[in-house]
């Protein structure tokens, strides 16, 4: 076979989406030696605008494609396209923008809450990154279950505990972290639910923690709030913003929290959660969505909407250090079941399942 894969993701900053491209495309060079992949990519790394992001999935991505002669195009991460007339596969990772549109501005909304799960009806099959997305699928989008298959991500084997405390000390100094602190990795959006995290520190912080709020990540947007309700609560001090954190950085980060915290209301899978217990840091993480199936029984699941809860648990995890080991010796055993090169084997079993499909 002869593959497409859009590598757009892995240009430039990247996030979640391009971080399981990136290792998705390394991870089937290792396991796949029979099949040939294409990777398509623009000459810019710039993140596109709406239109541009419309542009490349609907018309640039597609037309190269057809130029390079592939059997299937592989839309790892954004909408299908719509008038291609060969065989396509696409990875629905969540349908985060149909549950949460107020939280797009106008342009975004219409792209990745309307255009975006109406063109997955155009992909043969469909990948989904959880059993739980699998289920918004077929509930909301009314697409069959014999078109879905469910493929987890991984954790990269860079993610482990890192044991030079003069390296966790030089990342700490390098984001200005403090000798103590909780992490949170993630885009700064409304649903990573990081004003209610907020609020949660300070109700820790009145109880007498030490340790700093370091929320690493690039601004998505709908951020302004976030800001204005830590500088309110007098904790321009305690919360650190790194900004985005480079990817040989986190480890390291992860290793130095004390807890990585991560109350997001909704993820299609969740790497940052499996980052974090696979460099052996006690998690804290709520127990919606998909979340459950990545953090299992390594880490503490919470409801993302009770502070005092929150906070309580907080401070357990901080002054209880039996649960502290604990958490930190079951989180890389968890984290040890998902792995790319599974997520590999598994992506190609339905490149051929797609193949051997009629259009």
């Amino acid at each position: 076979m002869k593959i497409a894969i859009d590598a757009q993701t892995t240009l430039g900053q990247k996030t979640g989406f391009g971080f399981y491209v990136k290792n998705l495309v390394e991870a089937l060079a290792k396991v796949d030696p029979e099949n040939q992949y294409i990777l398509i990519k623009p000459k810019t790394e710039t993140d596109f605008p709406t239109w541009k992001r419309f542009w490349w999935d609907q018309v640039a991505f597609p037309w190269k494609s057809r130029r390079a002669k592939v059997d299937l195009i592989h839309q790892p991460c954004f909408s299908a396209p719509l008038f291609y007339p060969g065989k396509v596969i696409a990875t629905c990772h969540d349908l985060i923008s149909v549950f949460f549109p107020e939280n797009l501005p106008l342009a975004s909304r219409l792209f990745y809450s309307r255009w975006m799960p109406f063109s997955y009806r155009k992909a043969l099959m469909l990948i989904a990154d959880s059993e739980h997305t699998k289920r918004d699928i077929i509930s909301l989008l009314k697409i069959p279950s014999s078109q879905i298959r469910v493929v987890h991500l991984a954790v990269s084997p860079d993610f482990k505990p890192v044991e030079s405390k003069s390296k966790i000390t030089k990342i700490g100094q390098k984001y200005q972290t403090g000798p103590k602190y909780l992490l949170h990795v993630g885009t700064l959006e409304p649903r990573k639910n990081l004003e209610f995290l907020v609020r949660t520190f300070a109700l820790a912080v009145r109880e007498g923690i030490s340790e700093n709020l370091v929320i690493t990540g690039k601004k998505g947007w709908y951020y302004d709030g976030l800001f204005k309700l830590v500088k309110k609560l007098n904790l321009e001090k305690k919360v650190i913003f790194t900004g985005y954190v480079e990817e040989n950085d986190l480890p390291a980060l992860y290793s130095g929290a004390t807890v990585f915290l991560f109350p997001s209301l909704y993820e299609g899978f969740g790497l940052p959660p499996l980052e974090a217990m696979a460099c052996g840091t006690p998690v804290i993480s709520s127990n919606t969505s998909s979340l459950p199936e990545v953090v299992g029984r390594a880490g503490l699941l919470l409801p993302p909407r009770d502070e005092r809860l929150w906070a309580r648990n907080i401070l357990k995890v901080i002054k209880d250090k039996g649960l502290a080991e604990t958490l930190k010796k079951l989180g890389p055993r968890q984290a040890a079941k998902f792995t790319w090169e599974n997520t590999a084997r598994q992506t190609i079993e339905v490149y051929k399942e797609a193949m051997g499909k009629k259009l």
